[in-house]
């Protein structure tokens, strides 16, 4: 998703479109970055909060119908060890790495200068520093949380 919104931004800004947007008085930055932002930041957390469900529900399939366990078992199993301090920092890592894969993925983009190497480069930057960031921020959410 970094790549993309890198490679696309970059396009733009080798092509000319931005120049163009910025001559026609139009905010480019805020037409182009912030709608990325905030859909990430809506989108990923949904993402999650799907996958912790459908990772429940597929625990369930692997343990209930197999004889593994019984349903009462795996429902008391899994309220029993429920902890809404996870649930929270599910969440708030969901936004925070939303925020840094499209923010830095933009920035990359959105400052490329040259030509199809340049924006080959930028594209790579953006996974590589996006992802070094979501590393370094999900040891810093892991340190305050605990």
């Amino acid at each position: 998703m970094g790549s993309n919104i890198a490679a696309e931004i970059g396009g733009m800004r080798q092509k000319e479109h931005i120049d163009a947007m910025e001559i026609m008085g139009v905010n480019t930055s805020a037409y182009l970055i912030t709608p990325k932002i905030l859909a990430a930041l809506i989108v990923i957390p949904m993402l999650v909060a799907i996958a912790a469900f459908l990772s429940i529900v597929g625990g369930f399939l692997a343990s209930v119908p197999t004889g593994l366990l019984s349903s009462s078992e795996y429902v008391l199993g899994v309220r029993s060890f429920f902890n809404d301090r996870n649930l929270t920092l599910m969440f708030v890592k969901a936004f925070v790495f939303a925020f840094l894969l499209t923010s830095v993925s933009a920035y990359q983009g959105y400052y490329v200068k040259g030509g199809s190497i340049e924006l080959g480069r930028a594209s790579t930057n953006a996974v590589v520093f996006s992802n070094v960031l979501i590393l370094l921020f999900d040891y810093l959410i892991a340190v305050v949380f605990t």
